[in-house]
Parts: C-alpha cells; structure tokens; sequence
C-alpha cells in the first residue's frame, strides 16, 4: 500500500516543470532610431540639367586681301573691344591711298580749268561772240569734271577705308580660341578665317523644364526673374548663381519641354560654352517647412507614411504628403507638426500600437 501512494506523487512532481515551460515569454521592445521634425526655411526648387552658351561668338574674317603681317596676341587669351589683333601688310593701301588723293588733285584741277573756260564761254555767248554749241560743251566739260571729282573723293574715302581694314581689331570683350591662319599667310577678304572669339563673363546656360512643371513655374514667376543655381558635375566646390532672363514661346511637341536660358556673371571663368552643368531653378523659399530624415518616410499601398513615436514608447502609423529632397531630409507638405518623433530605422516589424525601444537619431557626418 505505501508503494501506490508514492507513485501519484513522484508523477506530479515531475509534471510541474513541464507546466512552468509552456508559458510564453514576453516580447522585447523593437529597438529604434527616432528623431524630431524640425522646421526651416526651405527654398522650393525645380532640378534639370543644362549647357553653357557664349553670349556672342565672333569669327573674325579680313575684309581685305593681303598678307597676314602680324598676330598681336596670344591663343587662347582674353581680348578687349577695340584691342588691335591683326594687321595685313598696308603698304599695298598706302600706295592705292596715294594713287586716290593724287588723281582727287587732278580731277580737281580740271574741275577748275572746266569751271573758269565755262565762265568766259557764258560771257562770249551772252555778248553774240559764241555760238550756244560751244556754251553748251563748256557746260558739259565742267559737269564731267565736277563728276571727275566725286567720283575721285569716293575713290580716296575707299582707299582709307581699304588701309583702315588692314588693322583688324576685337569686335567684343571675350577670350580667344587657335588662330586658324599663321602670320605669312595670304588671307581673302571676306572668306579667310582668321580666329573665333567667344564672350564667356557673363555667359548663358539653355536648359529645359517639364509642361508638366509649368503650373508651378506660373505660380511663382514674376517680373524680376527667378534664382538659378548652377553646379559643375564633379565639382562639390562651385555653385553659380544667376537670374532666369528668357522663356520661349511654346512647348517643343516632340520632348514636351519648354527651352528656358540663364544668364550667369562668371567672373572667375569657370563656365565655359558647351560645358554640361546641372540648374536648379529656385521657384520662392518656404518659411517653417517641415523637415525629416528622408530614411522616416516609407511607401506604401495608400502612399507616403511615417511612424510616429508616442509618449508611451508604442508607434502609430501617420500618412503624411511628401515633398521634395533637402540634402538628408525631406520636405513634408502635410501629415506632420514640428516636433513630434518619428521613426527613421528598424520600421520592419513595425505596426499600429507595437512597443518600441527608441533612441535618438544619429544624423549623418557632415561630407
């Protein structure tokens, strides 16, 4: 009897252990990174691309024909308006200059002896000596060589103008590219080209944006021309700032993009005609904008979302509108107020109400 008594006792015994292991354990809080919306003023901005346009590009042609005597600068260098560059050999034009004035005395000698025989030739006609047909050639005679002598003052303004030309000097204030033709050459007037000159301080850069950009371009346009900033790919260091200057009148049909152009100072010369840069058109800037980490904000099947951390360390799902990228964060338009938290890593697993174990967000080092 002692036996059967003991036998219940030893099987509870080992039963109680395996109902002590069957209780499920609690579920730690999810650790995540957490960080407060701010505010800041946020310019509002349109991002394309774009290409550096000469402002005036001159290739500089003879308008004579000579020989090419001298180059009076060096490639590739700044040139001032005005500033001599070449010179043709002029004696040729001197000696035409001399030949001009020369037959102008002549033409005008003759005008004289023409007028002075055309004076007695009146007297003698008007007293019955001579006939009217000798009058009338005295006439002639001094209109042909007042003709004489026109036509030897264009000759002679022609030969200055000629001598003038063998002086060639810079139309614009710009820098220069190769010579196209050495000093010795014999240059064509009016074929012979001699360099290209191209304006690059200040400059223009032709960019396109969006027909579907235009309402928001619309809105925030006016009168004065808007901001643009241009970067150089590649290059952190430069940021130029200009003035949106020109609109073209209609949409490109085949792109759906409307051509737009800047006009930059570049003082420091950085930009140069053809260069590949990227614009950003500045519309206005937003007073207060709200800011998060851009890691805060997810997609999902309804839109953009955050989860926001409450006081009691469990998160609720808030949809908010997003805007556009500010370095490592993002513009949201509306969903959010300044200052409350919102989860910027370890959103996996995350739900309505799931306890959470926050810490503060580590913003990225400053490159």
């Amino acid at each position: 009897m002692l036996v059967r008594r003991l036998i219940p006792i030893a099987f509870l015994a080992l039963a109680a252990p395996a109902c002590q292991k069957s209780k499920p354990a609690a579920t730690p809080p999810l650790p995540v990174t957490f960080a407060a919306a701010t505010t800041g003023d946020v310019p509002l901005y349109l991002d394309t691309f774009g290409n550096c346009v000469a402002i005036a590009s001159v290739t500089i042609v003879p308008q004579v024909t000579g020989i090419l005597s001298q180059t009076q600068f060096a490639e590739g260098t700044a040139v001032k308006k005005g500033g001599v560059i070449f010179q043709i050999d002029p004696q040729p034009y001197e000696a035409a200059l001399t030949q001009a004035q020369g037959n102008l005395e002549s033409a005008k000698a003759n005008l004289l002896n023409a007028q002075q025989d055309l004076a007695r030739q009146q007297k003698l006609y008007q007293t019955k000596v001579a006939d009217v047909q000798e009058f009338q050639n005295a006439q002639a005679a001094a209109q042909a060589a007042q003709g004489s002598v026109l036509a030897g003052e264009a000759a002679l303004k022609t030969a200055q103008i000629n001598l003038g030309y063998c002086t060639i000097s810079s139309p614009i204030d710009g820098r220069t590219g190769p010579y196209l033709i050495n000093t010795g050459n014999l240059v064509t007037a009016n074929q012979s080209k001699l360099v290209n000159i191209q304006t690059q301080s200040p400059i223009y850069v032709d960019y396109t944006v969006s027909e579907s950009d235009l309402p928001q371009l619309r809105q925030w346009l006016d009168g004065d021309g808007l901001e643009v900033d241009i970067t150089i790919p590649g290059d952190a260091d430069y940021i130029g700032r200009g003035t949106l200057r020109f609109i073209d009148n209609q949409v490109a049909s085949g792109t759906g993009t409307l051509e737009m152009r800047a006009t930059l100072p570049n003082a420091d010369l950085r930009l140069l005609p053809g260069q590949f840069v990227n614009v950003r058109l500045i519309l206005t800037t937003l007073k207060g904008a709200i800011l998060v980490p851009a890691t805060a904000v997810l997609v999902g099947q309804t839109g953009d979302y955050v989860f926001v951390l409450q006081a009691d360390n469990t998160v609720a799902i808030r949809p908010v509108k997003k805007g556009q990228r500010e370095g490592d964060n993002v513009l949201i338009e509306s969903g959010l107020a300044a200052g409350e938290k919102v989860i910027t890593s370890g959103q996996i697993g995350l739900a309505q109400g799931v306890k959470v174990a926050p810490q503060p967000h580590a913003a990225p080092a400053a490159k």
